[in-house]
């Protein structure tokens, strides 16, 4: 990457975007250990479809307000700025699913607007793409040549796996928009005795509504696995919401 580009916007939890170019980062690599403290304060972490299977065995799977938040997301505070599946060190809970818009953090993959192209950013702020002489454990991006090496490929086939996604996504988003499936909610969670907490801003889908669609339109969402994502989403907040409070409470005392 020779000429000079404009960075994207910082999406959630990146700070500022730099170009990953190997005339400038030969010599850098990519650290193992995850630092995902720039999370630490979410409420909520975006989520693909291709991820409901697993997030909803974890978290309430819900839908931002409409316009531009409304995507799905999985909600991990009861308490506003206190996610709580990142510790002190920036780890996430053990044994618990970690989204792909986190396990892709910090790199991020802009495609160009033509879509046959895209180029590769990072956060420099992670401190996880850092020079190979400073950080010994960190597996090198860029051959001697300038080529990528494994770690780099994964990332890229990684971001690209993210980048389908969020296009299937937008599908079924457009679908539930269309259909006027999704009703503002809230939560209300008693977190200790006498102390109650309404958590807001949210959506979720109207499952009346949805059983109320003519079938032909249930049927063609069967045959392309949207019925399966409502069906996942329904499971996640009947039985998630009991399993944060009693996070929440385990570690608050």
């Amino acid at each position: 990457m020779t000429e000079m580009i404009a960075p994207p916007a910082a999406p959630m939890f990146y700070r500022e975007l730099t170009a990953l170019d190997p005339a400038v980062h030969l010599g850098w690599g990519l650290r193992e250990r995850p630092d995902l403290a720039a999370a630490r304060a979410a409420n909520a972490v975006p989520l693909g479809v291709g991820e409901f299977w697993h997030a909803s065995a974890c978290y309430p799977i819900v839908f931002g307000l409409a316009g531009a938040t409304g995507f799905p997301v999985v909600i991990t505070a009861l308490v506003e700025g206190r996610n709580l599946f990142v510790d002190a060190q920036g780890q996430w809970l053990a044994d618990t699913y970690v989204p792909g818009w986190l396990r892709r953090y910090p790199f991020w993959m802009q495609p160009d607007p033509d879509g046959r192209n895209a180029s590769l950013w990072f956060d420099p702020h992670a401190r996880q793409v850092v020079p190979l002489h400073e950080y010994a454990d960190a597996r090198p991006l860029f051959d001697h040549q300038g080529h990528p090496n494994q770690a780099l490929e994964q990332v890229v086939r990684f971001c690209r796996q993210c980048h389908a996604d969020t296009s299937q996504t937008a599908a079924f988003m457009r679908a539930l928009e269309q259909h006027g499936l999704l009703a503002d909610r809230q939560a209300s969670m008693e977190l200790s005795p006498g102390n109650t907490y309404s958590l807001g801003g949210f959506r979720m889908i109207d499952m009346q509504a949805y059983h109320a669609l003519p079938d032909p339109i249930l049927a063609a969402w069967v045959r392309n696995g949207w019925a399966s994502l409502v069906a996942l989403h329904h499971v996640s907040v009947q039985q998630n919401w009991e399993r944060l409070l009693a996070l929440h409470r385990s570690l608050n005392g």
